[in-house]
């Protein structure tokens, strides 16, 4: 095929336009390698030389290329108050650049750059500095795309020996990138439409102990995203403990993933930062404390500083809500807490005003605890917090409370399904320095069983709690021993009580607590009501009293070393039964009270008092089953001789029904009815007299050996000297009757009401 003319013609022309591009691109190329180090090196005002091995440009692509650049400080630079920075990049790819722009006016025009694989080191400044400066290189920057390829950056201190932080294969891009007058004096100089971040790993250097590790991290203006995070010692046990730190405590913090959704941040029109994200879920969250300070350890050289008080978050913050699973945190104060769901709802800060959250949730929690003994020194807490806390709901829901033995292996007190709720949470300077440092209203409790199985002779169980602001429930208790009655005596080197106790209620209603003008913790009663009580009390008594005086209830109370106050205390519908053996009785003598309710009022401890009011202890009872036993008893808890008034009736009681008790120890059996016994028995700490008045009739008595055979002749000769009835209520004034000191009140009412029963009977 023949070519035609004019084809040859544009040939011509192609291959020209081809040669002269070639040409040109060579000659720019030459240009290029020539003038602009010329340039950078004219209106390089930074404190380094910019040194590279080759540069490119490309006039088909409109591509510049520059490889192996190195930045290297000046000679008269003093890099540590300066930039700061050195290093070394692998190449620059430069697309769309207006090389007429950067050369006359200085302005920075250029599609795409692409900065791949910088190995940059970062010198920690002396000082920050705060002079306003502006760079001759430039004075506009508009980019449509910035990219950062497997950057490693790291941070070291002045003097370069020590790594701060480290960044691993950092990768980003930056979309629509400009610098210029307007933005140069903000903390972000330039402005942007989108950027997204992607590293492999980072070690951050957070104090003198600690540092901070993570795996990948994702980040974008929706969404952040990492993996791995890793709070670590980077110093010894040994070294912690023996040198001074800028922290008192050595931690553990494992957190596997973290993911921060629809974030948005920046500053506002003052200039101040704010951050406002949707969600934040934490999948787990490991804390633990490796050691812990005595007290707080503070650098020499950090005691001269002034101790300024910052907010909590420095800036404007909004989060929706906050979600942290399965997570875990051990305390070196006894307390560790695990398997917590977390969820925060409403976050809100406005710096120097308040941190308001809406709810804060601690989901099916377990706490466990070891006791551990600590010295109490006196707080140094500061008066300042410079912020106000507001939390408008705290539940913790679906909890379980373990406390352990001081070896860590025994449940002692195990709280099993614990719910409670708190309202209008508030933290502010006042709050900080009282014993509960926040103030909080409508405390709500619940609980499923509870078990205390410490180290003692008893096993508690409670059904359940319940805790309304000042009113409280607690159902289905039970006190059982663990060990029987045989080895209890066996064990114990004095007469001991041995007790099984239930009941099926216990209310404290209109109760308050809190700390009085001496710091001191107390505790108020406007009612106690004990509700199904079911008390057995044994005693044996073939084990001797113990030497030590048993004090009387005033004393007790009065001695007491905490102020607390019950204004009236209930017993309903209750049961006691008291059983003692000795060693000649066949089987334990028996008291029984059924149908038990007892009013008491003006219950209170003596504790930094001078008088009080009277305790009034109303009795309404059916004894041995049989007869109605009312009583009053009267004393003053702050009167130091224990004076005391008791007084009482008993009516329609058969003789038969004080056998249980008379048998089993003194082999007698009694018969006959007693209409009516009345008794006014006043005394002290020491002795007690009084009235005693009996109204029965055909009493005798049934005397028995040890085979508990009748011993007629015994029997007959005691019913001679009884007198069988009393034609009447006979009245008789007993005898002052001496208190065994090492024997409970009790003892003494009974030793009032035999000798009421001899001067009577006899």
């Amino acid at each position: 095929m023949k070519i035609t003319k004019p084809f040859k013609i544009i040939g011509i022309i192609a291959l020209s336009l081809v040669g002269i591009a070639i040409i040109g691109n060579i000659a720019l190329n030459v240009v290029i390698k020539n003038k602009i180090p010329k340039i950078i090196n004219e209106r390089n005002d930074t404190a380094y030389d910019f040194d590279f091995e080759d540069i490119r440009f490309s006039i088909f692509k409109n591509t510049l290329s520059v490889e192996n650049v190195k930045l290297i400080p000046k000679k008269n630079a003093n890099i540590k108050k300066d930039i700061d920075f050195f290093g070394q990049v692998e190449k620059i790819n430069v697309s769309g650049v207006n090389f007429y722009e950067l050369i006359k006016n200085k302005n920075l025009k250029a599609f795409t750059i692409s900065i791949i694989k910088p190995d940059i080191t970062v010198l920690k400044p002396v000082v920050k500095d705060t002079l306003p400066t502006q760079s001759k290189l430039t004075s506009v920057i508009d980019i449509d795309k910035i990219s950062v390829q497997n950057a490693h950056i790291k941070m070291m201190t002045t003097n370069n020996d020590t790594l701060l932080h480290e960044v691993h294969n950092f990768n980003a891009e930056i979309d629509g990138i400009h610098m210029g007058e307007y933005t140069v004096k903000k903390d972000i100089p330039f402005t942007y439409t989108d950027y997204k971040f992607k590293i492999d790993s980072i070690y951050s250097l957070i104090n003198d102990s600690q540092f901070a590790s993570s795996h990948y991290i994702d980040v974008d203006k929706d969404h952040i995203q990492i993996t791995n995070f890793k709070l670590l010692p980077h110093i010894s046990s040994k070294e912690f403990k023996t040198n001074q730190t800028e922290t008192n405590s050595l931690l553990y913090v494992d957190v596997p993933k973290l993911h921060l959704k629809n974030t948005d941040w920046g500053y506002d029109q003052l200039n101040d930062l704010y951050v406002n994200i949707d969600e934040i879920e934490i999948d787990s969250i490991n804390v633990k404390i490796l050691e812990q300070k005595n007290k707080t350890v503070i650098q020499q050289a950090k005691k001269n500083v002034k101790n300024i008080i910052k907010p909590i978050i420095p800036f404007t913050l909004n989060i929706d809500e906050v979600a942290i699973n399965k997570s875990a945190f051990n305390s070196l104060q006894s307390l560790d807490v695990s398997n917590v769901n977390i969820k925060i709802k409403g976050i809100s800060n406005k710096i120097n005003q308040h941190l308001t959250i809406k709810e804060f949730q601690l989901n099916n929690p377990i706490f466990t605890q070891i006791p551990i003994k600590r010295n109490n020194p006196k707080s140094n807490r500061s008066g300042k917090l410079n912020d106000v806390i507001i939390i408008d709901k705290v539940a913790v829901n679906n909890a379980k409370y373990i406390l352990k033995d001081k070896y860590g292996k025994k449940n002692k007190l195990v709280v099993n399904s614990f719910n409670l709720s708190l309202n209008n949470i508030k933290v502010d300077d006042k709050t900080v320095l009282q014993n509960i440092p926040f103030y909080y209203e409508n405390p709500v409790l619940k609980s499923g069983a509870i078990v205390f199985d410490g180290e003692g002779d008893y096993k508690i169980n409670v059904a359940n709690i319940e805790v309304k602001e000042h009113n409280a429930s607690l159902n289905g208790f039970k006190m059982t021993p663990k060990i029987n009655r045989s080895q209890h005596a066996a064990k114990s080197k004095y007469a001991q009580d041995y007790y099984n106790l239930a009941a099926q209620s216990l209310n404290l209603n209109n109760f308050n607590w809190g700390f009085n003008a001496y710091n001191e913790f107390y505790i108020n009663f406007a009612e106690v009501v004990l509700n199904g009580m079911d008390a057995k009390i044994y005693r044996d008594i073939t084990n001797p009293l113990n030497p030590k005086k048993n004090e009387l209830f005033s004393n007790k109370l009065r001695t007491l070393n905490f102020p607390f106050d019950v204004k009236v205390l209930r017993v309903k519908n209750s049961k006691l039964i008291y059983q003692e053996d000795s060693a000649t009785s066949k089987n334990p003598g028996k008291l029984s009270f059924t149908n038990f309710n007892l009013t008491a009022q003006n219950i209170y401890s003596g504790y930094r008092k001078s008088t009080g009011p009277k305790t009034q202890i109303i009795v309404t009872t059916t004894f041995m089953e049989q007869g109605n036993l009312t009583a009053s008893w009267q004393f003053d808890i702050m009167d130091k001789n224990a004076t005391f008034n008791i007084n009482g009736t008993l009516k329609n009681f058969p003789a038969p029904a004080m056998n249980p008790l008379l048998k089993p120890y003194l082999n007698v059996a009694a018969h006959g009815k007693i209409d009516r016994m009345a008794f006014d028995f006043s005394g002290n700490d020491t002795n007690a007299n009084g009235d005693f008045a009996m109204n029965y009739e055909n009493l005798k008595m049934t005397l028995f050996n040890k085979e508990d055979q009748e011993r007629k002749v015994l029997s007959s000769a005691a019913n001679l000297v009884l007198r069988s009835d009393t034609d009447g209520l006979k009245k008789t004034e007993i005898k002052q009757v001496e208190r065994h000191k090492q024997k409970s009140f009790f003892n003494l009412l009974w030793l009032c009401i035999m000798q009421g029963l001899k001067q009577t009977v006899i």
